[in-house]
């Protein structure tokens, strides 16, 4: 006789397994109360609006701002909860990074400045945050990226030009039923946001009355952090916490031209990965036994197949490839791995990967509160991400959500 099917787990003990570690009571009802909030409340997610959904009392609202903008509390234990129930049951295919904008008003909010968003198409105030995903679900069939992979057979010739990509999307030139089909086809795969850093421009990592006003570590402005150092942070922090065996790391740095230092420094460590760089980034094709090395001219690089390359100063071999497009098309990104036993299928399954937190983000904004932050430190912040993370992980990864609970609990300042 098969043993009877667990009971669905509460909200109570899904709570209380990421907040649990907090040394006080009062911090560990209001953890419970600001993710039951976010669960439940409908449009802007201000402090006011997320403690009326929550609580009849009226000092609820201080409450709910002082725990997350002032409260000491420790956010590393609760990203740790999270990975170990992503990697549950089935290890993620892929260490997904993915920078994200965050637009803010005002310059007083913790990062803040002005840069071009590409996906604006204008120059935004922003916080730009590097954030780590979990893909879960089904992942898509090799077998259809393998078909459209082997319908097509361009080659992306010499190029030259700047150190920047576009960003535009690469599905945009798919042509032929089956590449159409397969592009940005990522099954019923979704990814949870695991880890988040904050990207701090050098104009607040040098002003001692902004570090110290907002609250910032002597940690995050001893060394400069650009975002490929983020990056790397983030894959050294998710091995540390996973108990899966690694795996590949999977980023579009497209619009990053320093990406390629990633790629080193993860290639010195000896980690898979498969990460988009600009277009226009300079490679050069390795010199084979009887030829010269020619480590000034672009290679070709066929969507048919991945090629070897190597960046300038580098003495690591790398693949290239870009996704199938339409013929003369001019790629947005190129693709480099150091997986030399992966097929080309299994490749191109991976990069597309990278689609999954876009999606993530999207629904993080609009359901959860990811642009809704109100506060100014960098404490407040990173307590802010966790727990729309944890939000949004609750709803991805619990199969039958404690609506009952949600709807009746009250909490009482």
């Amino acid at each position: 006789m098969s043993e009877a099917a667990a009971p669905p787990e509460t909200f109570d003990a899904f709570a209380d397994d990421l907040f649990g570690h907090l040394p006080r009571t009062d911090q560990r009802r209001w953890a419970h109360a600001y993710l039951l909030a976010l669960l439940t409340t409908e449009g802007k997610k201000s402090v006011r609006r997320l403690a009326a959904a929550v609580s009849d009392s009226p000092t609820a609202s201080q409450s709910l701002h002082q725990f997350l903008n002032a409260s000491p509390w420790d956010w590393n234990p609760v990203r740790r909860e999270l990975v170990r129930r992503a990697e549950q049951p089935t290890p993620p295919r892929a260490w997904i990074l993915a920078p994200a904008v965050l637009p803010k008003r005002g310059g007083h909010s913790v990062g803040v400045h002005r840069r071009f968003d590409s996906a604006a198409g204008r120059t935004v105030s922003c916080q730009l945050a590097m954030g780590m995903f979990l893909p879960v679900g089904d992942v898509p069939a090799t077998a259809a990226v393998s078909a459209s992979v082997a319908s097509a057979s361009v080659a992306y010739g010499a190029s030259g030009g700047g150190a920047r990509g576009s960003g535009a999307s690469a599905a945009s030139g798919t042509s032929g039923a089956s590449a159409a089909s397969a592009a940005g086809d990522c099954g019923g795969s979704a990814a949870v946001s695991v880890d988040w850093r904050l990207f701090l421009p050098p104009q607040w990592a040098e002003d001692p009355a902004l570090l110290r006003r907002n609250r910032i570590p002597a940690s995050e402005t001893n060394h400069p952090r650009p975002m490929w150092v983020h990056a790397l942070d983030l894959v050294e922090a998710q091995a540390a916490r996973s108990t899966c065996p690694p795996a590949p790391v999977v980023a579009d740095l497209s619009e990053y031209s320093d990406s390629v230092r990633l790629i080193e420094a993860l290639a010195r460590q000896g980690r898979d990965f498969v990460i988009a760089v600009p277009p226009a980034t300079a490679l050069a094709t390795p010199a084979t036994p009887g030829m010269p090395g020619d480590p000034g001219a672009r290679p070709r690089l066929l969507q048919s197949a991945p090629t070897p390359v190597r960046l300038p100063g580098s003495h690591h071999t790398y693949r290239a490839f870009t996704e199938p497009g339409a013929a003369n098309a001019r790629p947005s990104r190129i693709w480099l791995t150091n997986m030399a036993h992966r097929r080309m299928g299994q490749l191109v399954g991976l990069a597309r990967l990278h689609q999954l937190p876009t999606a993530t983000l999207r629904t993080l904004a609009t359901d959860f509160g990811l642009y809704d932050f109100e506060g100014r430190s960098f404490p407040g912040w990173h307590h802010h991400m966790t727990l729309t993370s944890a939000a949004h992980a609750y709803r991805a990864l619990t199969e039958v959500p404690d609506e009952q609970t949600m709807s009746t609990v009250r909490f009482v300042s």
